[in-house]
């Protein structure tokens, strides 16, 4: 008679150690590990999906680790892996592949430089979402992982009527000196639109811990709100030409090209989400929103264009992915204050990007300035950086929303990866934005083949040019229109 078998155990997994520093000063730094199973093994499921497990030193999710110390370990199944450690798009990349991890474990010492200047600017994303939405099951805490180990300075949070505070959480975590917060809010509006608000004092007690009423309110009236509780707070319209009820540009009937919308709508917001995480793949909804915007611009509505995640999970639109760039007298997390940022994002020193990093300049002005052009003569400069792994392919110019300048970009790993001086006339005021773009995708730091992909893309806000010496802006709309009069 033949012996029967009893059913195999399990194979336990194992420890991986880790230990991240920084290339320049020796130190541990905060980090993201991520595992894809090489040579047959499949992805680690690390955690159980959006619901993180403790690990030592850090955050598991999905098939990566976040990690503020920069050491620790964590269990992973035996197998084959290529491992990546990154710290975001201000800095280069690690990998290791086809790493052995048997029965006795492994460890890795990955090593981290920073290489993309961005000095004087601080980043930040305006649209976050964790538990207090109900769309949303990421503890707060583990989204400070992510944003620290993604190397974004500022978390604002945005979820649904709920004005939530990060700062609790991010001074337990003993985490202030590196992730700056922003009390904010999503104002939800079914049928009308979402609109992001910071910064807001939070209300203990109140419903959404002092959330903005909606119900049976216009926009008008929801702006006017908003400005009368927090004066310095900066209105943002999310996702304006989403479908499913959300879209405030469709549903106020907004013919931006006009100057014209329908009853229900109000042009008094301050900035305007022109790339939203969810629509990293969706490049129609992004130009659609783009021409609203360089319509509006032409029209006088000097609202600022904005990216952000809209991030609500750990593993589809990631946090941070795209981030602003705002311009600041203090550019470290410990000292950034949201009510500057939202100052300088009102006043178009900013920029948005998923990797790449823009400078736009006029005669020394800067995104946001007023440039003068003498006899509509316009010289400007413009400089692109991006770490090693991220692509840029592409540079456009607009003036007034036109493009007139289009320069293409040869690969390369160079951090310096595109650097001109340009010459462009116009007969009167004008704005001049750029647009950098990247053929492939960020991958296997953001996203992947087999679950989404983010391009890199990056947008300025306009230099503002001043052509008849007048020394203000005249938008372009108004400056044709007082011709037609005369």
């Amino acid at each position: 008679m033949a012996s029967m078998a009893g059913p195999s155990k399990p194979v336990a997994p194992v420890q991986l150690a880790f230990e991240v520093r920084d290339v320049a000063r020796g130190e541990p730094i905060p980090a993201k590990i991520t595992l894809f199973g090489a040579a047959g093994t499949p992805d680690p499921d690390l955690a159980y999906g959006d619901v993180p497990r403790e690990v030592k030193g850090g955050i598991a999710a999905h098939n990566y680790v976040m990690t503020l110390s920069g050491n620790g370990s964590f269990e992973v199944p035996r197998g084959r892996y290529d491992i990546y450690a990154s710290r975001g798009p201000e800095w280069d990349l690690w990998v290791a592949r086809g790493v052995v991890i048997g029965a006795e474990g492994a460890s890795i010492r990955p090593a981290l430089a920073q290489v993309v200047d961005t000095r004087g600017w601080i980043s930040a994303d305006f649209h976050v979402h964790s538990e207090p939405s109900y769309d949303s099951q990421v503890p707060l805490g583990a989204r400070v992982h992510q944003f620290v180990a993604d190397g974004v300075d500022m978390l604002v949070a945005a979820d649904h009527d709920v004005v939530t505070d990060y700062g609790p959480v991010v001074a337990k975590l003993d985490a202030t000196d590196v992730l700056a917060t922003a009390t904010g809010e999503e104002i939800t509006v079914d049928g009308m639109g979402h609109f992001g608000a910071f910064p807001l004092t939070p209300q203990r007690g109140a419903t959404g811990n002092g959330a903005v009423l909606t119900k049976g309110r216009s926009a008008g009236a929801i702006f006017r709100d908003v400005r009368a509780r927090g004066p310095g707070a900066l209105i943002s319209v999310h996702h304006p030409r989403f479908n499913w009820g959300m879209g405030f540009f469709q549903i106020g009937e907004l013919v931006a090209e006009e100057d014209r919308a329908g009853a229900s709508f109000s042009f008094d917001f301050d900035a305007l989400e022109v790339l939203n995480g969810l629509e990293l793949e969706n490049h129609e909804s992004v130009e659609a929103v783009l021409a609203d915007w360089f319509a509006l611009l032409r029209h006088g509505h000097m609202v600022a264009a904005t990216g952000n995640s809209d991030t609500h999970s750990l593993d589809r639109n990631i946090g941070g992915y795209p981030r602003n760039y705002i311009r600041v007298t203090r550019d470290t997390p410990a000292a950034a204050r949201p009510a500057e940022v939202a100052r300088a994002v009102r006043g178009l020193h900013a920029t948005f990007t998923t990797a790449p990093f823009v400078r736009l300049s006029v005669g020394g002005a800067s995104l946001g300035d007023l440039a003068q052009a003498p006899g509509g003569r316009i010289h400007g400069e413009i400089s692109v950086q991006a770490a090693p792994w991220v692509s840029v392919s592409r540079v456009v110019l607009y003036l007034d929303g036109v493009e007139v300048r289009r320069f293409r970009v040869s690969p390369s790993g160079d951090v310096e990866r595109f650097q001109a001086s340009f010459d462009l006339s116009t007969e009167r005021d004008a704005f001049l934005v750029a647009r950098v773009e990247g053929d492939e995708p960020l991958a296997p730091v953001v996203g992947g083949a087999t679950r989404f992909k983010v391009w890199p893309f990056a947008l300025t806000n306009p230099v503002l040019i001043d052509a008849n010496g007048d020394r203000r802006f005249t938008p372009p709309a108004k400056a044709a229109g007082r011709r037609a009069t005369l």
